[in-house]
């Protein structure tokens, strides 16, 4: 099974079509350091955000970075699963994924990335997580800032 299995990246157009491959020409980041990207598990299109507190905001990314992303996006019916339940069982109620915030460097072994979700029962504050992809595990869960602090 292919890790980009239904993913679609979508660079600046939206665009219907669905199980489209994101591959590494696909990941462009726009002058605000973010794209739009899809997953089979949400309906709309995901923000996908570069930390620019990363060295890596003012570097080339390199092809094994590109790789990182394109496993974790293409990993999206693991980890949305494990936040999905995470926040039903503080809430009791499902969120909307608004964005994916990257947080490690192109150097670091380990993909951290932020999951940035809008619950309607915390319209203002949200809920936010830290994900660790090698272990797929949670690593910080809290309020929307956990995603990108």
């Amino acid at each position: 099974m292919s890790t980009s299995r239904g993913i679609e990246a979508n660079c600046g157009e939206k665009t219907a079509k669905r199980g489209k491959h994101v591959n590494l020409e696909a990941i462009k980041f726009d002058d605000d350091l973010e794209m739009s990207v899809f997953i089979p598990e949400q309906h709309d299109s995901i923000r996908l955000v570069l930390s620019d507190g990363l060295a890596l905001a003012d570097e080339v990314m390199a092809n094994d970075y590109k790789e990182k992303i394109v496993h974790m996006l293409g990993s999206s019916a693991y980890w949305y699963e494990l936040a999905e339940k995470r926040i039903f069982s503080e809430l009791s109620m499902m969120g909307q994924l608004m964005a994916i915030y990257l947080l490690s460097e192109q150097t670091s072994s380990d993909c951290i990335f932020g999951l940035l979700f809008r619950v309607d029962a915390e319209v203002e504050h949200g809920r936010g997580m830290k994900i660790s992809l090698e272990e797929m595990t949670i690593i910080d869960y809290g309020d929307a800032d956990k995603a990108f602090c």
